[in-house]
């Protein structure tokens, strides 16, 4: 079986720093695929690289069996794949509903309605909030939407950039029984998380980024497990 994205020997670089060094990995249709690391070890170099910004300086990444390593990012869009960036970025002076009709921008507006409801009834609270303008929401609330927007692009696979921040843990518990909803429904999903334990549990693989190199992989549950992932990332308990 040929993964969905392949990530190949990619270095990246902020100006003159080297934010990614020969990184590899992969993700198969259907799965969740975790990424952790600390700050700053380029786990958000790596999705940003994924869609283009910044360009990677060697290697390739391929999708769908495609190389999209020169692909402009709203053509990668188009393509099925959909970013949840860190921090949101939400239209915060539009609505909740005008922010999902922003997300049909890849795909068109043929499947807008089915597709609305389906967002309602993932999450409610959307749907209570339909008029209210986005940037009156809490963070939680936003993080729902930004997930939301991409998910009405129809995307093959959905890449999220700490979704969690800065959120309640009842509402971090919120969000990631949603990953789950969504990824029983088809959706293929890299996970870009500093809380490792949520996003080791909810993996069925991931991978380890220190300093910019991939330094372990295994199952969610196999570096759950691992001592020295366990000392690192999740406070050695």
């Amino acid at each position: 079986m040929t993964p969905i994205l392949q990530v190949k020997n990619v270095d990246a670089f902020y100006g003159p720093i080297q934010a990614l060094r020969n990184v590899s990995l992969e993700v198969n249709e259907g799965e969740i695929v975790s990424l952790i690391g600390a700050n700053g070890a380029g786990k958000s170099t790596l999705l940003m690289s994924i869609f283009g910004q910044p360009r990677v300086r060697q290697g390739s990444i391929h999708f769908a069996g495609e190389d999209i390593t020169q692909v402009a990012s709203h053509q990668i869009a188009k393509r099925g794949l959909a970013q949840v960036p860190e921090g949101r970025h939400i239209f915060p002076a539009m609505t909740v509903e005008e922010n999902l009709l922003m997300g049909t921008v890849p795909v068109g507006l043929a499947h807008v309605d089915a597709d609305r409801d389906a967002m309602f009834t993932l999450f409610p609270r959307l749907k209570e909030r339909c008029n209210q303008r986005a940037g009156t929401m809490s963070g939680g609330e936003q993080q729902m939407l930004a997930i939301a927007r991409a998910l009405m692009g129809r995307p093959r696979m959905i890449l999220l950039d700490e979704p969690s921040l800065g959120l309640a843990p009842k509402v971090i518990a919120t969000v990631f029984d949603a990953l789950k909803h969504i990824a029983a429904s088809g959706k293929t999903i890299f996970l870009v998380e500093q809380n490792a334990n949520q996003a080791l549990a909810l993996a069925h693989r991931a991978y380890v980024l220190v300093n910019g190199s991939v330094r372990m992989q295994g199952s969610g549950a196999e570096l759950l497990a691992n001592p020295e992932v366990r000392q690192a990332y999740l406070g050695g308990h």
